[in-house]
């Protein structure tokens, strides 16, 4: 599975001469790779390129974890440090080069929630209780991620037992999780610390369990795709249970394919949880492959009217987004739940989860090591301990009354009204969305995630909150009583730049077809943003990078080198001089903007340029973008000569579309009269300080572009601070 590294879709067009050289290997030493939002298949082919090591990764991690969730906005996501990860990273690097590497995994460095086993590492849930519990062997989900390669750098804080009773992500032992896009809100629960750190760019992507709504509330209000998969398809075994009979394990992840990756190698039946083995026959091997960005078009989505009314801001993100997809193609359906469908944590598992838990936490316990809690009855008498009581993080007194309250619900557990919730409640509800969805011919039922935006943490008041929900989490409750699959993902922004994700909902085992509207959803908006506490920076793996041909411009040149943009030739060269081709420019404008996905790009209608040349699709979304629209000949037909060079003058002129640059200022270029077709372009790039001409006063337009000189041009146009020190 996913042996063979995603299709290389941009490429560094600096380093190639397209008609003469193959793309080549080179070492970290000579190039810079940047990981900061990277997607799983661009980390991974730049492990295989040796653009970087594993244990270069995990080392900048680390630093932003040390830098982020430690110091500055202190977002308190990680609880415990692998120690072993530097080690474990280095033995992946030397086989990735002796053998090959295993999987699209293979030394990526992630993070899980601190209620999976581990080896190596406590599982403390939280709870200043568990703080020495140390497992025998990894959850089930762990081994299978840990065979593919994945590397665990870290576990994530959570609302204390994965439940927030008011403190969504606190907990006894990890404190306060902070939302990254505003310091002043939480991060959801109860996977709090998985989504923030995510978020933060402390790992390529995140474990997470769902009881309630434990992945899809912190993926929300954190800016990510997170899966509910269906009870069952992925296993629970070597995880801390909440309620067994509604406790999923899923991924947390900065895109719908990176998300689709990890619960690929999540899926699995395993032996010690009866629930996996139903889905023996409905695990796909690869929910990545074959992802459909144009599901939405004629698909009939039913529209749950009964969760808007909380938030203006949050019904005008998610009608926006209905919005959106009834462009695209698709068919709304208005639907409406029965009074307990809206509303199914009373009648159902807020009984069943309280007299759940006390026995299966139990059950979990009794396979610790001695010398560590067997009881609930042992946990609660730690967390009243004078020691932890007059902590700086005490338990939460609500948290603290909720496992008390477990205590006595715990005679509820298997009597005949119980087992009627189990067996005919549920059942019910379960029939009710079969229903509604086969009578509407529906492929999903979408909504969104959280009536509300973030919450303001429990420790500080935020007047700019606005709700008016009893239960902002109530439309997460379907999922849970029936045990059907949801996914996530992100839809806008509130004003306070908090992200908001809508839902869709599916029947069981539907996870492809939810993943492929996700999916559909998220390339046609693209609303995800980046979080702005915690922005990119460099580390510096190596030293600078330096080419032994460079002797000028070369503080633009390592300044897109430190970027990640371009590299140098296997001998140590840049070969400046080179002119770069107009194909090459455009490649790198594309790659430097973050746009790898050309899966819906229209024909340009250039005679030179078919679907099947190399380069086309760049092509072809360059011109989508307004970024380049070709030449006429003689003939009236319209060409692009992708592998002509480029002059200064058209090179202006890519400038300014690509960045939609501004200001018409003269120029004093005695070459460019005002009447030349590029006057305008150049002379905004003299207005930005982009350029400056020639000491003799001219411009040079038809001069074929060299690459150093795109690079400076570059480097320029990229960052109006940028000043070189020469």
């Amino acid at each position: 599975m996913f042996k063979t590294i995603y299709k290389f879709r941009t490429l560094i067009a600096f380093i190639l001469v397209i008609t003469m050289l193959p793309l080549v290997s080179v070492s970290a030493e000579e190039t810079k790779f940047d990981p900061f939002e990277k997607s799983i298949g661009e980390i991974s082919e730049a492990l295989n390129n040796n653009q970087i090591t594993s244990e270069q990764l995990v080392k900048y991690y680390l630093e932003r974890i040390e830098k982020y969730d430690k110091q500055g906005p202190t977002i308190n996501s990680i609880i415990t440090i692998n120690d072993q990860a530097l080690e474990i990273a280095k033995q992946l690097d030397a086989e990735r080069q002796s053998e090959g590497s295993r999987s699209i995994l293979h030394g990526i460095p992630i993070v899980v929630k601190d209620n999976f086993d581990v080896i190596g590492m406590p599982t403390t849930a939280g709870s200043v209780a568990l703080k020495d519990a140390y497992p025998t062997e990894d959850a089930f989900t762990i081994q299978k991620l840990k065979d593919a390669g994945a590397i665990i750098i870290a576990k994530t804080n959570l609302s204390e037992f994965a439940a927030s009773y008011g403190r969504l992500g606190y907990s006894s032992l990890g404190g306060l999780t902070l939302n990254p896009y505003n310091l002043n809100r939480d991060a959801s629960g109860s996977s709090s610390g998985s989504a923030a750190a995510v978020a933060a760019n402390f790992a390529v992507f995140g474990l997470g369990t769902d009881t309630s709504g434990s992945v899809r509330g912190p993926a929300n209000v954190t800016g990510l795709v997170g899966i509910r998969p269906t009870l069952g398809l992925t296993s629970r075994s070597g995880v801390v249970p909440s309620s067994l009979n509604f406790d999923t394990t899923g991924p947390l992840a900065k895109s719908v394919e990176d998300a689709a990756i990890a619960l690929s190698f999540m899926a699995g039946v395993d032996e010690k949880d009866d629930k996996t083995l139903l889905a023996k026959d409905h695990i796909v091997k690869d929910y990545s492959k074959l992802l459909d960005s144009k599901a939405l078009k004629n698909a009939r989505i039913g529209v749950a009217s009964d969760f808007f009314g909380d938030n203006t801001e949050v019904d005008s993100i998610t009608k926006k987004a209905l919005e959106k997809m009834e462009k695209i193609g698709t068919e709304l359906i208005p639907v409406s739940f029965s009074e307990k469908t809206k509303y199914l944590w009373t009648p159902i598992i807020g009984p069943v989860n309280d007299a759940d838990f006390k026995v299966q936490l139990e059950e979990y316990l009794s396979q610790l090591p001695e010398g560590q809690p067997r009881t609930l009855e042992e946990i609660i008498k730690i967390s009243e301990s004078p020691e932890v009581l007059n902590s700086s993080t005490p338990v939460n007194p609500a948290r603290l009354e909720g496992l008390k309250n477990s205590m006595v619900q715990a005679e509820f557990k298997d009597t005949p009204e119980y087992n009627n919730i189990v067996t005919k409640e549920m059942s019910e509800v379960r029939h009710e969305i079969e229903t509604m969805m086969k009578e509407n011919d529906l492929d999903a039922i979408v909504f969104p995630t959280l009536s509300c935006p973030a919450s303001p943490r429990f420790d500080k008041e935020d007047p700019t909150y606005v709700c008016e929900a009893y239960d902002t989490y109530a439309a997460g409750y379907v999922a849970t009583a029936t045990g059907f699959p949801e996914i996530t993902v992100p839809a806008g922004a509130t004003k306070e730049e908090l992200p908001v994700g809508v839902s869709f909902l599916g029947l069981a085992y539907s996870e492809q077809s939810l993943l492929d509207l996700a999916y559909s959803f998220e390339q046609a908006t693209d609303a995800r943003t980046i979080p702005k506490t915690t922005p990119n920076f460099q580390v510096d793996f190596d030293g600078k990078t330096t080419f032994k041909d460079v002797t000028s411009f070369v503080d633009e040149i390592e300044y897109l080198t430190d970027k990640g943009i371009i590299k140098g030739y296997k001998d140590g060269t840049f070969k400046p001089n080179e002119p770069i081709t107009r194909l090459q420019a455009i490649e790198i404008i594309l790659r430097e903007k973050g746009i790898t996905d050309y899966s819906s790009v229209l024909n340009p209608g250039f005679i030179d340029v078919k679907p099947d040349d190399y380069g086309y699709e760049e092509i072809a979304k360059a011109v989508e973008l307004g970024i380049i629209n070709g030449k006429i000949n003689a003939q009236g037909q319209k060409y692009f000569d992708p592998n002509g060079t480029l002059t200064r003058s058209q090179m202006a002129k890519v400038l300014v579309l690509a960045y939609d640059l501004k200001g018409t200022y003269p120029t004093d270029f005695k070459d460019v009269p005002k009447g030349y077709w590029a006057y305008n372009s150049i002379s905004i790039l003299a207005a930005n300080n982009i350029t400056a001409g020639y000491k003799d006063g001219t411009f040079k337009p038809t001069i074929n572009l060299s690459r150093q000189h795109f690079a400076a041009f570059m480097a320029r146009c990229l960052d109006d601070k940028f000043k070189p020190s020469k």
